[in-house]
């Protein structure tokens, strides 16, 4: 991306944070690539993807978008017609801007962005995370430029669609002094599970920790989940982590031996870490997508996939991490990491 004219990267996508950190990344990588690159994010005021922006220094604009809600509820029949303000608004902040290419990790608020990215001409590209391709993605795939995918997929055909891998946060290894992991005496476990949804994990947990005092955990509270730090300090074999940066992150990856978790993109940092998982999928999400990732990694990569609706799973994590006493990583699974950070970017390139 390296030429006299300034490059002009208008991003979209957001929701949660594993929608939100991937934008970051590639934000990073391509200005580091290309300095004299510009670039703006549209999304919603007082929001996750606001706050990152203008954390990374990346121009912010808020628009208005339709949420979809898929039960009954009065606002589907009114909020429709927040996407057409909001087509209105990205069509004006593409030509205010001036920008070349529209790079979009899905969910509503993409939405009007590509649609008006589409009317003039800009080209679009996609960024799917999922093995269950969102409604928003599905609409904009159809006059995308290019749509990359994480998981492999059979269904994907065309010369469009293509398989870049995850975006994983090359953040995750810059702290890393060395690739070697340390040799744990007694097992290690990280227990991530994001900051929403996390609590039926946590609570599982605590309920058999006093029969795990042989093993070591690593639990990641993130912002929303303080309340859970005074009972998990209880127990000397736990050690609680609030925000932590990525490179933070990555320096408790390297010496984990095994995870908790729940099933998403997170799964993709775990394997690359060499990390077995544990996975509780959350049901409440779109399209069941968890469930779909986590039955992807069984199947591939011989992860626990337990249910959360299970009454017995408190039991049904003791009796995993009682199997695993002995498990000890050997190395990182780094190979390829960031093989998708050559794809995208040659994509882009091409003209």
């Amino acid at each position: 991306m390296r030429n006299s004219k300034t490059t002009r990267i208008l991003f979209a996508g957001g929701g949660t944070g594993w929608h939100v950190t991937p934008i970051v990344s590639i934000y990073n990588f391509l200005k580091e690539e290309d300095k004299n690159m510009r670039a703006v994010w549209l999304w919603e005021r007082d929001s996750l993807e606001e706050e990152a922006a203008v954390k990374n220094n990346i121009e912010f604009h808020d628009i208005a978008a339709w949420k979809i809600r898929r039960y009954f509820d009065v606002r589907n029949f009114y909020e429709p017609l927040k996407n057409l303000t909001g087509l209105f608004q990205a069509l004006y902040h593409i030509l205010k801007f001036k920008a070349d290419i529209v790079i979009s990790k899905g969910w509503y608020v993409s939405v009007p962005v590509c649609m008006a990215a589409f009317i003039l001409r800009k080209k679009i590209y996609i960024h799917e995370s999922d093995t269950v391709t969102w409604a928003s993605n599905k609409f904009a795939s159809k006059f995308a430029t290019k749509v990359f995918y994480s998981f492999p997929n059979e269904k994907i055909n065309g010369i469009k669609y293509i398989h870049s891998g995850p975006i994983v946060n090359p953040e995750l290894i810059d702290g890393l002094t060395n690739m070697i992991p340390k040799e744990n005496e007694r097992l290690s476990v990280l227990v991530i599970a994001g900051s929403q949804g996390s609590t039926k994990i946590f609570e599982t947990l605590l309920e058999i920790l006093p029969d795990c005092k042989d093993i070591d955990f690593n639990v990641i509270l993130w912002t929303q989940n303080s309340e859970f730090k005074s009972r998990f300090d209880l127990y000397v074999n736990v050690k609680t982590h609030g925000y932590i940066s990525q490179s933070q992150l990555g320096k408790i990856m390297k010496d984990s031996d095994i995870a908790i978790t729940r099933g998403s993109s997170t799964l993709w940092e775990l394997y690359y870490f060499w990390i077995h998982s544990i996975i509780i999928p959350l049901k409440a999400t779109g399209w069941n997508h968890q469930t779909h990732n986590a039955q992807y990694f069984q199947k591939e990569f011989g992860s626990d996939v337990l249910d959360e609706d299970d009454e017995t799973l408190n039991l049904e994590i003791f009796r995993r991490l009682q199997s695993y006493k002995t498990l000890r990583k050997a190395n990182l699974n780094l190979e390829g990491m960031l093989n998708w950070l050559k794809c995208i970017e040659s994509e882009i390139q091409q003209k």
